[in-house]
């Protein structure tokens, strides 16, 4: 039973000895790595490094980068068993993306003693599988560092006077080489960062292109590439274009990204180029988020047409049925595709009745403040008439006839311009008992106020010297009538 004992505890330091500082004591050896709960940067490395693994190990070590953020992975160390051609067993690490819904797809596979080149995860998660079969080789294993990238990372050169806005995000956009449509410069290294929701794809389609000469299908100098996801010097393009538009099949000219963001970079030579020396001028494209349908999935936006396009009417084009957001619908732009103008084809309608909606309210707006100026003139002008009217019949007759006074309530005003005011009289007949009607006959004469039977002649004496003046009258509603000398 003694025995036993120095076996046991040479058997629980080995096992511990499998795992890596963090992870649990089992051959499992998991590890997860957050950007939020590990840090932007760190370390990894096979159980046990610098010492050995052991066998029969199915480690998973998860990284997540949170939403539109990248991880980048270098290895120090690596060394492991090689793949022999006469077993298929052998230990190897496997390197996966992992996108929002959880589906897996693998970018690399290595294993043997050469260090693997630097990776960059096109997607926020990324997942290194490594497993070893039952044979001990006595290899030590690999150990590397991580890096969280943020959305804005991009390794490559980017001059802002030159190239423009490097970070591009919204519904859609156009990107231009420098100086469009005219000839672009010698030695141009542009990049541009596109960032859309993590439920869409990113699509670019290529409206005009002029790029250096095209030798064999191959970019020499200048060319326009594209990077799926989160790129680095060393990863290779997914797309590259140079030549002319003309040279290249539709379908050539188009692209989906798998993730929902996409590098573009523009790389020219430093030889220069000039118009007047068959210079080039550059490319034209166009970018927009969208969704790529599966069978039977709806489309919450606006969703393409699609069909066939066959321009020699024997080989046709299957064009996709792309789920676009509606605020693209009717803004000038082809988003469906070059033969597919479904989200261009109503726009003519539908300004027509824009149109209207607007011009029809306007109008009546307008119709309503003629309305109230038209009558607030016509009112106006009613209540001038009527005012002056009097006066001037008053002018053209020189005198006041006898039926103009009302029988009741009548008062007769007469006013001069004298400084002493001594001219200045109201005569009520109804109140004075002495005055007879016939006196306003014989005051409203030539001989202005000549009798002195009415006791009011020495007020008006000065009249007299003034043969002129003449009697105003204006008759009120309730009977009252104003004479007054002007």
């Amino acid at each position: 039973m003694t025995s036993c004992v120095p076996i046991a505890i040479a058997i629980v330091t080995i096992f511990s000895s499998f795992v890596s500082p963090g992870s649990p004591p089992s051959k499992e050896c998991d590890r997860n790595f957050s950007r939020y709960t590990s840090g932007v940067t760190g370390v990894f490395s096979s159980p046990n490094f610098p010492n050995p693994y052991p066998s029969l190990l199915r480690c998973t070590f998860l990284f997540d980068a949170s939403a539109n953020g990248g991880v980048e992975i270098k290895f120090d160390s690596f060394e492991l068993e090689d793949k022999n051609d006469e077993d298929d067993a052998y230990d190897y690490i496997e390197i996966s993306t992992i996108d929002s819904a959880g589906v897996k797809q693998k970018l690399n596979t290595f294993c043997g003693d050469r260090i693997p080149q630097t990776i960059i995860s096109p997607l926020s998660k990324l997942e290194i599988k490594f497993v070893s079969d039952h044979w001990f080789d006595n290899n030590r294993g690999f150990n590397g560092t991580y890096r969280f990238l943020g959305d804005e990372w991009q390794p490559f050169d980017h001059k802002q006077s030159k190239c423009g806005n490097a970070q591009l995000s919204g519904p859609a956009g156009f990107i231009y080489s420098p100086n469009y449509p005219d000839s672009y410069p010698k030695g141009v290294n542009c990049s541009w960062i596109i960032n859309v929701p993590e439920d869409k794809q990113i699509l670019v389609r290529l409206e005009d292109l002029d790029i250096g000469p095209e030798n064999f299908g191959k970019c020499r100098h200048s060319a326009l590439r594209l990077y799926n996801g989160f790129a680095n010097e060393m990863t290779i393009q997914t797309l590259e274009w140079c030549g002319k538009l003309s040279e290249h099949q539709v379908p050539e000219l188009e692209y989906v990204t798998s993730t929902n963001r996409t590098v573009l970079r523009f790389v020219s030579s430093n030889r220069p180029q000039r118009v007047d020396q068959n210079g080039h001028r550059g490319f034209k494209l166009l970018w927009m988020a969208l969704r790529v349908l599966e069978p039977g999935e709806e489309c919450p936006d606006f969703h393409c047409e699609g069909g066939q396009y066959c321009p020699d009417g024997k080989s046709c084009i299957s064009l996709p049925r792309y789920c676009i957001p509606k605020q693209l619908v009717c803004d000038g732009v082809h988003n469906c595709g070059p033969y597919d103008d479904s989200d261009e084809r109503r726009c003519t309608l539908e300004i027509v009745i824009m149109a209207a909606c607007i011009a029809v309210p306007s109008l009546l707006v307008l119709m309503l403040v003629v309305l109230v100026a038209v009558c607030y003139n016509h009112r106006h002008v009613r209540k001038s008439a009527s005012q002056e009217q009097p006066l001037a019949n008053s002018n053209s007759q020189g005198t006041a006839s006898r039926d103009s006074f009302s029988s009741n309530h009548r008062q007769m005003m007469v006013h001069t311009s004298f400084i002493d005011g001594t001219g200045a009289m109201t005569f009520d007949p109804d109140n004075d008992p002495n005055n007879d009607i016939t006196d306003i006959d014989q005051e409203t004469t030539h001989g202005l106020f000549t009798s002195s039977s009415n006791g009011y002649t020495n007020s008006l004496r000065s009249h007299k010297k003034r043969p002129s003046y003449h009697m105003m009258q204006q008759s009120y509603e309730d009977g009252t009538m104003v004479v007054a000398q002007i």
